[in-house]
């Protein structure tokens, strides 16, 4: 039986009813990220505590950054991390960290990390003595420690140099937008790849770029750029990477990997995904009912009906994904992580505005408010906003990621569904990240902003009616930071250009 005819079994009412009834059975027994159990093995799992426990002891410390639903982890621990070689090599050498990925990225950041299971080797001072995202195989990974022990003055390196320039910023006038956006669109010509008919490519350090840059291929729609290409590529990535037993867009295919599926289902992935495919769906059926599938999986399996707001991700199973359809139908799906994050579901806000405008999905407003009003309610405390939470308990506040974000988010639900109680919760929210960005953008010596954080600080401080207590200034000092580097991920700077565009058009950006 196919995939679709099993899907067309499974729609009967009864039949829904009980996948329903699994799909929230695995929710409410989902392992969160395994705290007491890495503590109950010698791991400590607060990244701070453990550094300072290395300098304590003069002893370099071994960062593992997990997170419940990668597959890839998984099989890091399994087959890497738990064997009685590595075992024995870090219980002798190393303090060992377990990081929960999900509530610390603002560390994978710091580190440069590119993806997952990320490895760090830090010496007792802090400084990046090894870095590695991916599955090391035991006898390499207990080479790699035995010459970190036995060598006695370790590389100095501190944070990894950032990577070549490409293209960065000169001006922001239309001349220095236009120079930027050219430069972008050559970065996303060298990675299309014409047989999979989508960004999937090599940066020129060798690096493969996996997952699909939806943000990119929505700013390219919206551009009227690449018009077969995305209308290509929004076939060929839904038709890789949806789930038609189940429902819902797997995180990625590997193409380097005999085409590996890492079968995590993330909101984030999986609200633009809803969001990209309504957009083609205006001139594409399948794209629309596509897009309204994906929308009543975010709805179904990912929002949280007692508290609001959307869970992180349905973790991985890559054994159970392996099954016939008709096998699976027999079994519970993978339960649902009842993590939630302050940025994902900010994305999650502004996807669905963009469903519900390409799709006329009104509901969809409807759950982008309640989902706004969930993190003001809940992660907005005692003048922080927090990043994380889990069943009630919120942790990792103060990641300016998450504050503008929920920032952007805000401005965008605020245009179609104003509240007042909302607005002045936005307002104290930005005050308290205008005072971080006022000490910023006085401190010379601070890294560079990434574009990401870059794009949403400029997003952000372009609303000045919401906004207006944002430093003067910030929009333009943030779209300065924009830079096309050797490894810049398609999606990272398209919220700059965004916000760039939005600020020319209004006559807000105005010539240096």
């Amino acid at each position: 039986m196919t995939g679709e005819s099993m899907k067309r079994s499974r729609s009967t009412p009864l039949a829904v009813l009980l996948g329903l009834l699994s799909l929230l059975l695995g929710a409410s027994d989902a392992a969160a990220f395994a705290r007491e159990a890495w503590e109950r093995e010698g791991w400590i799992t607060e990244f701070d505590t453990g550094l300072q426990r290395a300098r304590a002891t003069r002893t370099p410390a071994f960062v593992y950054f997990d997170a419940q639903w990668c597959s890839w982890c998984q099989q890091y621990k399994r087959d890497s991390l738990d064997q009685p070689a590595v075992r024995t090599a870090l219980a002798r050498g190393f303090i060992r960290i377990a990081v929960d990925s999900d509530a610390r990225p603002d560390l994978m950041r710091r580190f440069g990390a590119k993806g997952l299971p990320f490895t760090l080797v830090l010496a007792p001072d802090g400084r990046v003595l090894k870095h590695f995202v991916g599955v090391m195989p035991t006898r390499d990974l207990v080479s790699l420690l035995g010459s970190v022990v036995q060598s006695a003055q370790p590389p100095a390196a501190g944070v990894p140099a950032p990577a070549e320039i490409l293209h960065q910023v000169k001006t922001i006038d239309r001349r220095g937008y236009a120079a930027f956006r050219a430069a972008y669109l050559q970065h996303l010509e060298s990675l299309y790849d014409p047989a999979r008919e989508t960004l999937f490519g090599q940066f020129d350090s060798g690096v493969t770029f996996r997952r699909t840059a939806v943000l990119a291929w929505i700013d390219l729609l919206e551009q009227g750029r690449w018009r077969e290409r995305v209308r290509h590529a929004a076939r060929a990535d839904r038709d890789r990477l949806w789930d038609p037993v189940d429902g819902g867009f797997f995180n990625f295919i590997d193409p380097t990997r005999d085409e590996y599926l890492e079968t995590s289902k993330l909101l984030e992935l999986n609200a633009w995904m809803a969001a990209w495919q309504a957009q083609v769906g205006v001139h594409d059926p399948q794209a629309r009912q596509r897009a309204l599938l994906a929308w009543r999986y975010l709805r179904e399996v990912l929002w949280d009906r007692r508290d609001g707001g959307f869970f992180q991700a349905q973790q991985a199973d890559n054994a159970y994904y392996a099954l016939a359809p008709a096998e699976r139908a027999r079994r519970h799906a993978p339960p649902v992580d009842r993590a939630k994050r302050a940025d994902t579901n900010a994305q999650a806000v502004w996807a669905l505005l963009c469903l519900a405008h390409f799709s006329g999905e009104r509901e969809a407003v409807d759950y982008a408010a309640q989902t706004m009003d969930f993190l003001l309610r809940e992660l907005w405390h005692d003048g922080r906003l927090y990043h994380f939470w889990r069943d009630g308990q919120r942790s990792a506040p103060d990641q300016p990621h998450s504050w503008f974000w929920v920032l952007a988010a805000g401005a965008e639900i605020e245009r179609v569904r104003p509240d007042r109680t909302r607005r002045d919760r936005l307002a104290a929210v930005a005050g308290m990240a205008g005072r971080w960005l006022e000490a910023r953008m006085r401190d010379a010596s601070a890294f560079p902003l990434d574009n990401e954080l870059a794009g949403l600080i400029a997003r952000t401080a372009g609303q000045t009616a919401l906004y207006p207590k944002l430093p003067a200034g910030a929009r333009g000092w943030a779209l300065r930071q924009l830079r096309i580097e050797v490894e810049t991920p398609p999606d990272e700077p398209v919220v700059g250009l965004w916000a760039w565009q939005m600020g020319l058009d209004s006559g807000r950006v105005r010539p240096d």
